[in-house]
């Protein structure tokens, strides 16, 4: 996962929240449409881990978000 910079600068920040977005979104699409299916079928261990995997993909994605915020504040100051 990736870890909170707070030393980047905001634009360095920004590009890695848009690789993060390439990336965990379709991924987060994904893993909800998975989720939708399986608990129609009642698979419930595929339900587990589908809403494991999501979780994992927004938290990167948060995590991202947060890098860009925390520049933006620090650019602020």
């Amino acid at each position: 996962m990736p870890e909170i910079n707070t030393d980047k600068p905001l634009p360095d920040s920004i590009l890695s929240l848009l690789v993060a977005a390439d990336q965990w979104c379709p991924a987060i699409i994904g893993q909800a449409h998975l989720l939708y299916y399986t608990a129609v079928s009642i698979h419930r261990d595929q339900v587990a881990k589908a809403f494991t995997q999501l979780k994992k993909d927004a938290d990167d994605l948060f995590k991202a978000i947060a890098s860009v915020e925390a520049a933006m504040n620090r650019d602020r100051m």
